[in-house]
């Protein structure tokens, strides 16, 4: 992935929002001060997580899809990034909560019910041995011990949303059975990407597709069979977790088809620009959002508690199928060589589902009867161009990526303005790989630079025999050239 840090995206188009989300989109970013993508995308993600199990939606041309999102947006630490998810999916998380202390009251029951279910089956079985051994008749203890055996109680399971680590058969336990909706979310990706989670390309893509079918065989555990389950993905990513995971997997991810899955993004800093022009602690337009969230989880929680699946499919009106298709056309020609998508076909292929996706949660989200409209549709376009755009700003072998010579640069100038300015001359390697340079804040990535500094006699290392860490001393005859402003 390509830092993307010689770039600066555009405004993200929050007019494209329905205008009571806008609001609150706008809201919440007057209040937290975040990066419009970074809230902006937090709603998307949302409404994913609360529609997904409601409804599926149907593309012109026929095929039925889930509108689940997959969303990655790279932000750095003190962007405020669990401010922002907390408050946007504040009914989310407290369902969650409820949902816990649920399950742990429905388990402490489970467990005495379990209890004497299996004393009374102890006491059946004794019957029957003795009748046996009495060689009496055990017609009617058989069909008692039948019964018996149907009337096992069922061990409950936990009806929770948000998960962030778990293995590839933990995930499947937690999607076994009919309709499970749920979502990988955290606000700080590093859980997310080191639990295993984020490694199953193959798994995590059939479950963005909507799969109607998903066995997990195992000698240990049996066969596990998730039927129809839904799954949203909203992770909140440093740049240098993100870099160390695209060195180990990118290749493998990117080919795959996992990224082309993804909204992503890298919004602008707002760090240093957070200022506060005036106080109101009340809140306007969230609420009206989070009573929408609230009602869907309780429609939700009453399909899956009926046992009875049914999800509305949504579907185009004429005017917006007709431009769908133009768009598809004119996408597709956009991938020939030379053309403006080809170096990101495999995102481009997926675009206008995940345009789909987007106008169906857009339409049902905002209560719109009928079907689809035009206005929806082309609402859904302009977000997830942008999203477009990214895609290519961050992923494609086109775009400008630093190399070795302005890495160097970019620590050099780091060493020079906070240490050499201001009469210090050595600092802790460690120091820099927390403080230097955003894209370069990972040990991978810092490391070969520190070494072709040193090569070249910029710098020198040693180690400090008082404090035993790492220094590097900065070469006297070498920064005395330096003419930074």
């Amino acid at each position: 992935m390509n830092n993307g840090f010689n770039q600066t995206p555009p405004l993200y188009p929050i007019n494209a929002f329905p205008v009571e989300i806008e609001a609150a989109v706008y809201e919440v970013m007057n209040k937290v001060k975040s990066p419009d993508a970074l809230v902006a995308t937090s709603f998307l993600a949302t409404m994913s997580i609360v529609c997904q199990g409601l409804i599926d939606v149907k593309l012109p041309i026929g095929q039925i899809s889930p509108v689940s999102l997959n969303v990655l947006i790279k932000a750095e630490s003190g962007e405020r990034k669990t401010a922002t998810d907390k408050i946007v999916g504040a009914p989310v998380y407290a369902h969650d909560e409820a949902s816990v202390d649920q399950y742990e009251q429905d388990l402490r029951q489970y467990k005495s019910d379990y209890s004497f279910w299996k004393t009374v089956e102890s006491a059946i079985k004794g019957m029957i041995a003795k009748a046996v051994k009495e060689e009496e008749c055990v017609d009617d203890l058989r069909a008692k011990l039948d019964q018996h055996m149907k009337n096992e109680p069922v061990k409950p399971r936990s009806r929770r949303f948000i998960h962030q680590n778990a293995t590839e058969a933990a995930l499947m336990h937690i999607l076994e059975g009919e309709g499970r909706s749920i979502a990988i979310a955290s606000d700080e990706g590093d859980v997310v990407f080191k639990g295993g989670l984020m490694n199953r390309f193959g798994l995590r893509n059939k479950g963005w597709d909507g799969a109607q079918l998903m066995v997990f065989d195992r000698v240990s555990t049996g066969s596990i069979i998730a039927r129809q389950p839904r799954v949203t993905v909203n992770i909140m990513v440093q740049d240098a977790v993100l870099d160390v995971y695209q060195q180990d997997r990118g290749a493998v991810a990117r080919g795959s088809g996992f990224w082309a899955r993804y909204l992503v993004g890298a919004p602008a800093s707002t760090q240093g620009f957070r200022f506060i022009n005036y106080i109101d602690e009340e809140w306007h337009h969230l609420p009206v959002f989070h009573a929408r969230v609230k009602e869907l989880l309780t429609e939700y929680d009453a399909m899956m508690k009926s046992g009875e699946l049914r999800r509305q499919v949504i579907e185009f009106d004429p005017a917006a199928a007709a431009d769908w298709v133009r768009m598809v056309n004119i996408t597709e020609g956009l991938i020939q060589p030379w053309q403006y998508l080809n170096d990101i076909h495999d995102f481009a292929s997926k675009i206008m589902e995940i345009v789909t996706r987007v106008a169906a949660l857009l339409h049902f989200f905002t209560r719109q009867n009928g079907r689809i409209t035009i206005d929806t549709f082309n609402r859904a376009k302009a977000i997830v161009e942008w999203h477009l755009h990214e895609y290519k700003r961050l992923f494609s072998p086109q775009a400008i990526t630093p190399t070795m010579s302005e890495n160097m640069v970019a620590v050099e100038k780091h060493l020079y303005f906070n240490y050499w300015k201001v009469g210090l001359m050595n600092v802790g390697k460690n120091q820099v790989l927390r403080n230097g340079p955003n894209h370069l804040r990972s040990k991978a990535l810092l490391e070969p630079v520190i070494n072709a500094m040193a090569a070249m006699s910029r710098i020198h290392l040693f180690k400090d025999s008082s404090s035993n860490r790492i220094m590097i001393t900065m070469n006297p005859n070498y920064f005395n050239t330096l003419t930074y402003y």
